[in-house]
């Protein structure tokens, strides 16, 4: 009686374990389709037209983290190389939409790690059971059956999970992510050699003003001799002005820019040092074969994807589609090939400035050794020093522009164009 009585309470324990587990994986497989059907869709439209958050939302993202001790709240270094990287940590769209989906991979993976543990142990207790065949009543088989019957019902419960893990961390189901990311990307770059052409302006412009207000000083004094006249002196004094009044202006468009920035990758109220854009990898530009990254960029358009799957039945239905994805083909091929176009301009353009640097440089050297021998009043070198900072500007400038040319040419081939 007392096997009987044991028989039974297993038995009414494992239909209250089978009822669990079925709660919990209808439970996954709503979740998983409001997941992965829905908010993935949600996540790239987010992603594309929400591509700065407030000033206000990071702030408070980047105070909570601090007042929580987050060891990531030491100063950072921004480099063009991890763009990427900080915006999935510190983007608050794009790192919550890949929390979101690596949470959702943890829960699955637990549940399939729970479901195999059990499976183990109800298919150990069967076979345990079935070694005592012979010392068993008809209740304790019967019982011994429940645990074989749960175990294989457990493993293809498993089995499904891990069909849904494999699902979720492939290319296809993360595509839409890592579109966003690119999303996100291609205007990080963009701010940071907007701010990069900024800062060397800025820097090229203070050089400007200083030999400026060497050159009405020097008008200045002049006037007082009466070499110059009231006009020529109020000529270099509004040069002056002007000159300054630039410089504000610079000094006012780069900090926004950065502002703006650091806003983008959750990095405002952080000490942040921001480098600089990369050498333009002129080999690499040299290397393009036009012909095939424009049918790869037309391959990897969403627009002319979508356009080739369209569904059609009728015979007007499948003209209209081919005429759509001629259409969509052409579309793409015509923006490919002006991003090619504006990267051959930005090639000349760069090359044209660098040859004017490489021609200051030597002006440069001159002026230095003409200052040295005492051969140059203070205002004609810091006018020397301003014009060789202005065309070494100039070659970072066109630099940066190359660098970006480059970049955009390949996003369109990637098809994130």
């Amino acid at each position: 009686m007392g096997g009987k009585r044991t028989g039974k309470r297993i038995i009414g324990r494992e239909a209250d374990r089978l009822k669990k587990y079925s709660i919990i994986l209808a439970g996954l497989c709503l979740s998983a389709s409001m997941v992965f059907g829905g908010t993935a869709t949600v996540m790239a439209e987010e992603g594309q037209a929400d591509l700065t958050e407030t000033a206000a939302d990071q702030e408070a993202g980047t105070s909570a983290g601090q007042s929580a001790g987050d060891s990531s709240a030491s100063a950072v270094q921004v480099e063009y190389g991890n763009l990427r990287e900080l915006l999935k940590q510190g983007n608050l769209t794009l790192s919550k939409s890949f929390s979101d989906y690596q949470q959702n991979l943890d829960d699955y993976q637990e549940i399939w790690d729970t479901l195999k543990w059990e499976q183990s142990k109800m298919e150990s207790e069967a076979e345990d059971m079935e070694d005592r065949a012979g010392d068993l009543d008809e209740e304790e088989m019967e019982t011994a059956a429940v645990y074989a019957s749960n175990a294989a019902m457990l493993k293809n419960s498993a089995s499904r999970i891990y069909k849904q893990l494999d699902n979720m961390a492939s290319t296809r189901s993360t595509k839409s992510l890592e579109k966003m990311a690119d999303t996100y990307t291609i205007s990080a770059q963009t701010m940071m050699n907007s701010y990069n052409q900024l800062r060397e302006r800025r820097q090229a412009q203070e050089a400007a003003v200083q030999a400026k207000e060497a050159s009405f000083g020097t008008a200045g004094r002049r006037y007082e001799a009466g070499a110059i006249t009231a006009d020529e002196l109020k000529e270099e004094e509004t040069s002056l002005a002007q000159a300054k009044n630039t410089l504000a202006s610079l000094r006012e468009q780069e900090a926004q820019t950065r502002a703006g920035f650091l806003t983008m990758l959750g990095l405002t109220g952080r000490e942040v040092t921001i480098g600089s854009i990369p050498e333009p990898d002129l080999a690499a530009i040299a290397a393009i074969d036009f012909e095939t990254d424009k049918q790869r960029a037309v391959n990897n358009s969403s627009n002319v994807q979508n356009e080739r799957h369209a569904k059609a039945s009728s015979t007007t239905q499948i003209n209209n589609r081919f005429k759509r994805v001629a259409e969509a083909e052409g579309t793409e091929e015509a923006s490919i090939t002006a991003a090619y176009e504006a990267l051959l301009a930005s090639r000349s353009q760069y090359e044209a400035a660098l040859n004017a640097y490489q021609s200051a440089e030597l002006i440069y050297q001159s002026l230095e050794r003409r200052k040295q021998a005492g051969m140059l009043s203070n205002t004609e070198y810091l006018q020397g020093i301003a014009d060789y900072n202005g065309k070494k500007a100039n070659k970072e400038i066109a630099s940066m522009n190359l660098v970006q040319a480059y970049e955009s040419y390949c996003w369109e081939v990637k098809g994130r164009g």
